[in-house]
């Protein structure tokens, strides 16, 4: 049984990368998180994580995270949680004559509550999420995005000096998520995720499935699509592999 799901997870991320539209994305994330349980009903995590883009050609973005848990009840809990994201970023400006390619800070904030409800061996929880981000002002340097040999300007050479102003912005994260015990080693999930601010961002689904090696170590691998719906991030449709490692004490 353990080893048909991988299986079924290799083959299948395979066949969606060969499939996927020309405009697609390909990318790989990988997380390494650690959780502290203080209490029956209070617990705490820190975890870093790191994803590609650009087919696995370009770092799109490192992040540092901290979160604590709180049960309220059997069935449900709260959390919050702070995350600095450093991302790699590269804009062109509006007469694509000149480009920026810099890394930037962001700072995230989140409040979550999560219903849970098991039947027998499957799970079913949702979680509902606010976040606010906001993004430091940044000056970065622009260069010249075209060769012209009656110009003795080239891509390369720095142009001009351009201010990103800070920004702000709020989303709402809804998250319905399937989770089945098959053995004490095996949890395959399922679960889709979307994205709201000015309206629908993006919506991920992702199938994986948990493997618990010993109590304390655990390992995620899983498979994600993205549809983007025009978000200002231009991340666009992405197929993505995650891989996960959490250390629970």
């Amino acid at each position: 049984m353990e080893k048909r799901l991988i299986m079924v997870l290799v083959v299948a991320a395979a066949a969606v990368t060969q499939t996927r539209a020309q405009d697609d994305d390909f990318c790989l994330w990988g997380e390494v998180n650690v959780e502290k349980k203080i209490s029956s009903r209070v617990e705490l995590g820190v975890g870093v994580e790191f994803r590609s883009r650009d087919d696995v050609k370009e770092t799109d973005r490192w992040s540092f995270g901290a979160d604590i848990s709180y049960k309220l009840t059997d069935w449900l809990k709260a959390s919050a949680g702070y995350t600095l994201l450093d991302d790699h970023r590269y804009k062109l400006n509006d007469s694509r004559k000149k480009y920026a390619d810099y890394w930037g800070l962001r700072h995230r904030f989140n409040v979550s509550l999560t219903a849970s409800q098991q039947f027998g061996n499957l799970g079913i929880s949702l979680r509902e999420r606010w976040q606010y981000t906001y993004r430091p002002e940044k000056t970065v340097d622009r260069y010249w995005n075209y060769t012209d040999e009656d110009d003795d300007r080239y891509e390369g050479e720095v142009a001009d000096q351009h201010t990103y102003n800070g920004k702000g912005k709020s989303a709402w994260r809804n998250r319905l998520q399937l989770k089945y015990k098959v053995s004490k080693m095996w949890r395959p999930y399922f679960n889709a995720e979307s994205t709201v601010s000015d309206g629908l961002e993006k919506i991920r689904y992702a199938a994986g499935t948990e493997i618990r090696l010993t109590k304390q170590h655990w390992l995620d691998v899983k498979y994600i699509f993205q549809k983007s719906y025009g978000d200002d991030d231009d991340e666009g449709n992405r197929h993505i592999i995650g891989l996960g490692y959490t250390f629970k004490f």
